[in-house]
């Protein structure tokens, strides 16, 4: 039979089918909202429990102090250190522009706003060319960021989880005076870069 992509009992999503993790930034309950509106009448009430267990499941993952969350982490929430995967780097920065998302469509009471309040304090006032590997306490690691730019894309995209216009301009501002990357790395840095300026400017939207 294979492998499903989505554990049945509780609901989250693996990193890949067959593994015993899964990956914050794969959380996407906004999509799922989607999903239990206009999905196979069958899989509606799958689709609308994964997006609460998703929204709960960030909660746990997140670092209650800086909001960062890792690259693979457990059911529990907590980091999975294989290979190196346990703390915040590339494939974490997707988590809070998901969050932004998430509040932007579905306007959840339940959406993990303040993961994204934590996070803006943590980078707010940071030069992007002064971003490292972190910890998901915040601890840094003597390894520079590799991908500044997504990480500043997403921070400003996190932006739309909050109801008052000027939290987060200071990213928003940074990032939209910051040109795309031109480098060998610049793909996943622009692919963010896209998706933020595509989100902050209101064409992201559902398609009805």
């Amino acid at each position: 039979e294979g492998h499903a992509m989505w554990d049945r009992d509780n609901y989250l999503i693996r990193f890949v089918p067959g593994v015993d993790f899964t990956d914050p930034s794969y959380h996407l309950p906004h999509f799922y909202e989607l999903f239990a509106e206009w999905a196979n009448e069958e899989d509606r009430a799958f689709w609308a429990e994964a997006a609460k267990r998703s929204r709960t499941y960030l909660v746990t993952a997140a670092h209650p102090e800086t909001g960062l969350t890792p690259e693979y982490s457990y059911d529990d929430g907590t980091p999975n250190h294989i290979r190196g995967f346990g703390d915040f780097y590339s494939d974490s920065y997707r988590t809070a522009a998901n969050i932004g998302m998430d509040y932007e469509w579905c306007g959840r009471e339940e959406t993990p706003v303040q993961i994204v309040e934590n996070i803006h304090k943590f980078f707010h006032g940071i030069d992007p060319e002064e971003y490292t590997r972190y910890k998901i306490d915040g601890t840094k690691f003597d390894e520079k960021a590799r991908h500044p730019l997504g990480l500043l894309a997403t921070n400003a995209a996190a932006s739309l989880a909050y109801d008052d216009g000027t939290k987060g301009k200071w990213f928003i501002d940074l990032l939209w005076n910051t040109p795309m990357r031109t480098d060998r790395n610049r793909y996943y840095d622009n692919c963010l870069y896209f998706f933020a300026i595509l989100a902050l400017s209101g064409n992201y939207r559902m398609w009805k």
